[in-house]
């Protein structure tokens, strides 16, 4: 019987913004990964997570705080240019692949701003989009 190694990643983010990448990005990720971004900012603050590009085939999970007591908000397997934006100071990101296929994977930035500010009133560009 084989079993798969598993491959971990991930880090806590406290910037009030920054960027998050599958492992080996813009390279293939490797199988089997299993990585977690948890991101919080000051309070009294947001985040809006913007992907440049995303996986194929694996999938990328996007939770609205903490990953194990909030609501998923989204969760993806391909595409471009996908925004989601926290109702709180704090977001997840968890991201899985299994053995079968690998990818380039995903590049995404995030960035914060005041709780009462309209997320329309501001355009979100990815500047270090290595698209």
């Amino acid at each position: 019987f084989f079993s798969a190694q598993k491959f971990f990643c991930g880090s806590f983010l406290s910037n009030s913004s920054g960027s998050i990448r599958s492992p080996f990005y813009p390279s293939n990720y490797p199988d089997n990964a299993d990585c977690l971004w948890e991101i919080q900012v000051t309070n009294n603050y947001r985040i809006m997570l913007t992907f440049g590009s995303v996986c194929r085939y694996d999938y990328i999970e996007i939770y609205d705080g903490p990953p194990s007591t909030s609501p998923l908000l989204g969760r993806i397997c391909s595409g471009y240019n996908i925004m989601y934006t926290s109702s709180s100071n704090m977001l997840t990101v968890r991201f899985h692949s299994d053995s079968r296929y690998s990818n380039r994977g995903f590049y995404a930035e995030y960035r914060s701003f005041p709780a009462d500010q309209d997320t329309g009133k501001f355009p979100f560009t990815l500047y270090h989009f290595l698209g």
